[in-house]
């Protein structure tokens, strides 16, 4: 007995798993994704050393970790701090 079967998935589902393009070098952090930064990106991100990014998060409200170890926040927090609180000014 011979069955064959074919299936068409909705277009709802074939549209929810086109890939987004990634917004970070996989190569250089392998541990980051397009909505978590790991703590070396962090680092890299802002030129900085660990000491700087935990004065940040205690006086200029840098976010919190959402894991301690290993450290991993949120991109889109950071990027908001960035934005609106990190105090950093844009070249017009």
């Amino acid at each position: 007995m011979n069955v064959s079967f074919t299936y068409t998935p909705p277009k709802f589902i074939n549209s929810a798993q086109e890939k987004e393009p990634i917004i970070f070098d996989q190569e250089l952090y392998p541990e980051s994704s397009n909505k978590i930064i790991s703590h070396k990106e962090v680092l890299a991100f802002f030129s900085k050393k660990r000491g700087t990014i935990i004065s940040w998060r205690k006086t200029r409200g840098f976010p919190e970790p959402i894991s301690k170890s290993p450290m991993r926040w949120i991109r889109a927090a950071v990027m908001e701090w960035v934005e609106y609180q990190g105090g950093f000014k844009r070249n017009n």
